[in-house]
């Protein structure tokens, strides 16, 4: 078996015990056991379980950046309400990092590095698409730039969040909550689109309704 088949097979069984259990819970020997191979073999492969989560998180990067740079090219309402929905996507498939994102951060300054990084990127790339909404006539963007980057971090801090405050009331993940979540982020945006309040709601809302009803993410179910 090739050695990239290998270590994607060792992440995949990692990022389900991982979702499931947590990390502190979950040893190496417990990966390679629900992998089908040897601990020999996994260690070979990643040292340790520390080098197992920080894969897990380039992976998602990796996937982030498949996509997610292109974002000012579709300035529209609807691409944002889309926006929201593939972030929560990508949180559900790694949601066991988002859940213990402090701790992991606080024992791993390596990954913490990169973390930091990486969500600075995200940040510039979505003030990017605002001021593209601004360019087509779609948004009024503040005359300070420090208020505009307020609005890009706290609609970043909702979407991030989102799923763990679900979570946290014992919600499942449905369009339902995550209709709401969205509307948080409406609510924090509303004073600065140009758009008819109902038109924006009813537009997001649709897009929303029908992404979250694909199969594309697991553990997302349709119901309203």
């Amino acid at each position: 078996m090739g050695t990239r088949n290998t270590q994607a097979r060792i992440l995949q069984a990692a990022l389900e015990l991982f979702n499931e259990y947590g990390t502190a819970a979950v040893s190496a020997s417990r990966v390679a056991e629900h992998c089908g191979i040897s601990k020999g073999n996994l260690q070979y492969h990643f040292h340790n379980k520390r080098d197992l989560v920080f894969a897990l998180f380039q992976q998602a990067v990796d996937e982030m950046d498949a996509g997610w740079y292109r974002d000012h090219l579709v300035p529209t309402l609807e691409h944002m309400a889309a926006m929201f929905v593939r972030q929560l996507k990508l949180i559900l498939k790694y949601r066991f990092f988002y859940r213990e994102l402090p701790d992991l951060l606080r024992h791993d300054p390596h990954l913490r590095r990169r973390f930091a990084r990486n969500r600075e990127r995200r940040l510039c790339e979505v003030e990017r698409f605002m001021q593209a909404l601004a360019s087509h006539g779609l948004m009024r963007l503040p005359p300070d730039a420090r208020r505009l980057r307020s609005i890009v971090d706290v609609t970043w801090i909702v979407s991030e969040n989102w799923l763990n405050y679900t979570e946290y009331h014992g919600r499942e993940v449905t369009a339902t909550t995550i209709l709401e979540g969205y509307y948080e982020i409406l609510e924090v945006l509303r004073p600065y689109l140009c758009a008819d309040p109902r038109q924006i709601t009813q537009q997001s809302y649709r897009t929303i309704e029908r992404l979250a009803s694909q199969t594309v993410a697991p553990g997302i179910r349709a119901a309203v």
